[in-house]
This record gives structure tokens, sequence and C-alpha cells, in this order.
């Protein structure tokens, strides 16, 4: 029996802008899961803990300054070698809007629009909290 992936830790973000829109970030096509929507973030690196890794991932992707908040949940997706474990935060954005810097899409997505949006597997129980919240 071949031995389980090691998890890669992975961070992203739920940022709202000030009408409560969530923003999203579109996959480019031709990678892994290309043309899904996601919450921003990427992968924690070796010695570098969840928040500041997601704060250094959303200014890499979007050229933003955000602060890390709350926890919300977490996530575990797993296939054929590739096991991960995601951490989303809510984040807060600074002065400066979001500007897609790696090619992908962005978007301002209001929370009971999100399950219009495909996501990837380990963003789909946030996604139906989030429009159930909106629901009220």
């Amino acid at each position: 029996m071949p031995a389980a992936a090691a998890p890669t830790l992975v961070v992203a973000a739920v940022i709202r802008d000030p009408e409560g829109r969530i923003l999203l970030a579109r996959r480019r096509d031709g990678v892994h899961m290309g043309g899904l929507w996601e919450f921003p973030g990427g992968k924690v690196e070796t010695g570098e803990g969840p928040e500041r890794a997601l704060e250094r991932e959303l200014r890499e992707e979007l050229g933003i300054e955000a602060s890390t908040g709350e926890p919300l949940t977490f996530a575990v997706h797993e296939e054929p070698g590739l096991r991960i474990v995601l951490l989303f935060f809510e984040a807060r954005l600074g002065p400066e809007p979001p500007r897609p810097r790696e090619g992908q899409e962005i978007a301002w997505v209001a929370p009971s629009e999100l399950s219009a949006y495909p996501t990837p597997p380990a963003d789909a129980e946030l996604v139906r909290r989030l429009v159930e919240e909106a629901a009220g």
C-alpha cells in the first residue's frame, strides 16, 4: 500500500467589500482545477504561519495589503497523490483595490449568488454556508 501524501497546508480569504460582496478569483485555464472560482489565497511555506502566508499570497496574487481576521472554517481535499488542508479566514482589505497579477480573473460576488460560480470541492461547504447566511 503506497504511503499517503503529506498534507499541503493552504490558506484562503473571505474578503468583503463595503456592499457585502465577496471577492473570488478564477483559476487560469491549463492549471489544476483551471476555470474554477475560489477564495483567494495559496500555500503556506515552510516556517511560515497561516496568517502571514495569507497576507503574503494576497500581496503576490492581487497586489493588496490585507489583514487576516478570524478563522472561519477548514476543509480537507484528497485525490490521488494530493492531500490539502485548507484554512479559511476572514480578511480585511487595505486601501488599494485588488489587481490580478497572475493572469486570473476576479469578481465581487453577492453572497446570495456564490453558488452560480463553480468552485473547487474544498470550497463547497463554505460557499453553502455563506449562501445560507445571506438568505437569513
